[in-house]
């Protein structure tokens, strides 16, 4: 349940590129100026500030009835826009549509991370992101399809309002489901016993001391947040977002004016390459547990996007171009959740864990920002500023992660030294670079 209802969330955020080629653009003036820009970042500003707060509250309330107030509510926005007459109605209700999607990716990631151990995670972690970038695969094509219904003669025989709408009721009626299907925490399920909750949570956290769910006050919440390393795993995820927002959102576009084919061939192509990313990051998911080795991985995919997004910038038979989209594809998603396990293992507290979780997906909103930026309609049909700051994000991302995994190897040394007798303040606990 959480990877449709998360692969849902991929869709009602990213729709908006498929209903701007099927004649949004031309109805709401979304090609005049910034405007278009404008639509897609103002989403990222609420879902950057209410990410923490709600990882807060989850734990509170409980996964169901908070995630399923949430899906409902963003649901309710999606379809609203497939009755907008002005962009400016609809720049409000991506904003609000931010909002109310902020606390269903980190409160799954925690959600997750309450349930597995360290070399659990990577693989549990790219299952849930990896199902949802199905309906995001597809979802092109899926709204092809609504763009293709019309009725009567008015406004409602533009086929773009029909993906709003759709796709708005589909994730209305996820929302109302939510409660009955989907996890809670070790402590609240009502499946186990208590003896067997013990067991499950005794098993994710390291610390030695019982296992007692603390809920952190805001200002512990801050002093975790004060963590240095925190920073640090902040900055890979804004590369790995802004990389796969800048291209969920123009490849469409890219495919339809760069590479000059039809509109419903430009839905149909944004396809495929998602398939193979599924593929492809499942299978070094198995690979990253079963040597109990991060960087190589997380740096091999940021090699691969890179080669990609050299092919399709610096190539010109359209094939092999299209070639290049796969590989930047996989390596630019793949690291999401990546990403999200490595920061998810590095930390020995369970608490902490939800704190890691929502920093590193606020400071992703900050890259969906950047990612909707970069790629402008003026720098059409390459793009080539757009690529380029991509391209040398890859390449910090590298950097960061192999210094930073060197760090963690060197501290681990340390302590089976004796040197540092407790890591993370947690006795026995290691990193896993």
């Amino acid at each position: 349940m959480l990877c449709i209802v998360f692969g849902l969330s991929l869709l009602d955020r990213t729709n908006i590129s498929s209903a701007y080629i099927a004649g949004l653009a031309e109805d709401l003036g979304l090609a005049i100026g910034a405007r278009y820009n404008i639509a897609l970042l103002i989403f990222f500003v609420p879902y950057c500030l209410f990410e923490l707060p709600s990882n807060m509250i989850i734990r509170r309330l409980g996964a169901r009835y908070w995630l399923g107030f949430l899906i409902t509510a963003w649901g309710v926005c999606v379809l609203g826009m497939g009755f907008v007459r002005s962009w400016q109605v609809l720049t409000v209700l991506r904003a609000l549509l931010g909002m109310f999607e902020a606390g269903l990716f980190p409160g799954a990631v925690y959600i997750i991370g309450s349930w597995y151990r360290q070399y659990e995670t990577s693989k549990r972690v790219s299952i849930f992101y990896m199902a949802s970038l199905l309906a995001s695969g597809f979802g092109p094509i899926f709204a092809y399809a609504l763009s293709l219904i019309r009725v009567g003669d008015g406004m409602y025989r533009r086929g773009w309002r029909w993906i709003f709408i759709i796709e708005g009721i589909t994730t209305i009626a996820a929302g109302l489901l939510a409660p009955v299907f989907l996890i809670e925490f070790p402590e609240r399920v009502r499946f186990l016993t208590d003896r067997q909750k013990h067991i499950a949570r005794t098993r994710v956290s390291m610390e030695k001391k019982g296992a007692q769910v603390e809920h952190p006050t805001v200002m512990q919440s801050l002093r975790m947040l004060l963590d240095w390393k925190i920073g640090m795993y902040c900055i890979q995820y804004f590369v790995a977002a802004s990389s796969v927002y800048s291209l969920a959102f123009f490849f469409p576009i890219v495919l339809r004016q760069g590479m000059g084919f039809s509109y419903a061939l430009s839905q149909i192509l944004s396809s495929p390459p998602y398939v193979f990313t599924i593929i492809a990051s499942l299978g070094t998911a198995w690979l990253s547990d079963r040597i109990k080795l991060r960087w190589p991985i997380l740096i091999f995919h940021s090699f691969t996007a890179i080669v990609g997004l050299l092919i399709i910038l610096y190539t010109k038979p359209p094939g092999v171009r299209y070639l290049g989209m796969f590989l930047a594809t996989f390596g630019t998603q793949a690291n999401v959740p990546g990403s999200l396990a490595y920061g998810q293992n590095q930390t020995a507290r369970v608490q902490k864990r939800g704190i890691v979780a929502a920093a590193m997906i606020s400071i992703g909103a900050a890259g969906g920002i950047t990612g909707s930026t970069i790629f402008q309609s003026k720098d059409a049909p390459l793009y080539l500023p757009g690529m380029w700051a991509t391209i040398s994000m890859q390449v910090l991302y590298s950097i960061v992660t192999f210094c930073l995994s060197m760090y963690f190897k060197r501290q681990n040394r340390l302590a089976d030294e004796g040197k540092k007798p407790a890591l993370e303040g947690v006795e026995g606990f290691r990193y896993a670079p």
